[in-house]
């Protein structure tokens, strides 16, 4: 098992658990609790081409309301697609104050998506004020190739927006950029194969013919936490990946992963690690 102390804790959307997601105010939340060492969120492309903050490419009737104050329809048809809003006009939704059914505990506050770039600068300044080591950021582009022309742009595209605001921050050492999508992870590797990279997966086995099919292989492997088992283990590492998975949210599962040896958790709630520690 890694050390304590190497072990990469992330805050899954900040703290997904404990404020809404993928905002500023769950980030530095994260922040607070000493053992994260890395923020975990999700960006789309807005219609202006900024990079955005968020899990969905549209306006999740879930989590917020629209500029009127009065919440969305679930209708798939009526979905508000994110590329179809400027970061301005994303602004005057309100993704925080809506009660969340899977996460109770979730405080209520006035929330908008932020730009990617607007994270980094929140994120500096708290860590210069707190005097706290700078994180990771671990990245996920919510690319799916039925979304592309409707939903996000090309895959080359949506890569080189991303590309551009990291290089603007000049910090790419503490960014991982991760995806579901193969052909997503081979355009980052041909455009910047210094970038570090993650292969999401949400099904098991077959590791050595997934990362066939990608051409390369990832330094980091995130699985479905349901999956992680020794075979898993042995496969990764086997193949020189660091192993770090999605989304434990139980005390007692993140102490069976470490068991395992993963090196890495994702987690909706970052107050639960010294539990998972003791």
């Amino acid at each position: 098992m890694p050390a304590t102390s190497l072990i990469d804790w992330q805050g899954h959307r900040g703290c997904r658990g404990l404020l809404p997601e993928n905002t500023i105010p769950a980030f530095l939340r994260a922040l607070s609790y000493p053992e994260v060492k890395t923020l975990e969120l999700d960006v789309v492309i807005s219609a202006d081409r900024r990079v955005i903050v968020s899990h969905e490419p549209w306006m999740s009737a879930e989590i917020c309301l629209g500029p009127d104050g009065n919440k969305l329809s679930e209708a798939e048809a009526d979905r508000i697609k994110i590329m179809d809003l400027t970061a301005v006009e994303i602004e005057a939704y309100d993704c925080g104050q809506l009660p969340h059914p899977r996460f109770p505990q979730q405080a209520k506050r006035p929330a908008t998506k932020p730009t990617l770039a607007a994270v980094f600068a929140a994120v500096d300044r708290y860590c210069v004020q707190n005097k706290r080591s700078s994180p990771r950021y671990n990245i996920e582009l919510k690319y799916e190739a039925e979304h592309e022309g409707v939903y996000v742009p090309n895959r080359s595209t949506f890569v080189d927006l991303v590309l551009e605001d990291l290089d603007a921050w000049n910090h790419p050492e503490l960014v991982t950029l991760q995806c579901f999508d193969p052909p997503t992870l081979r355009v980052i590797h041909d455009k910047r194969p210094e970038i570090q990279l993650a292969y999401l997966d949400e099904f098991p086995g077959g590791l050595k013919e997934k990362m066939d099919a990608i051409g390369f292989v990832p330094p980091i492997y995130s699985p479905y936490e349901i999956h992680v088992d020794e075979a898993l283990m042995t496969e990764a590492h086997e193949l020189n990946m660091q192993v770090v998975p999605w989304t434990v949210n139980d005390a007692a599962r993140m102490k069976e992963l470490l068991a395992l040896g993963v090196n890495g958790i994702i987690t909706d709630y970052p107050d639960r690690i010294a539990e998972a520690l003791q």
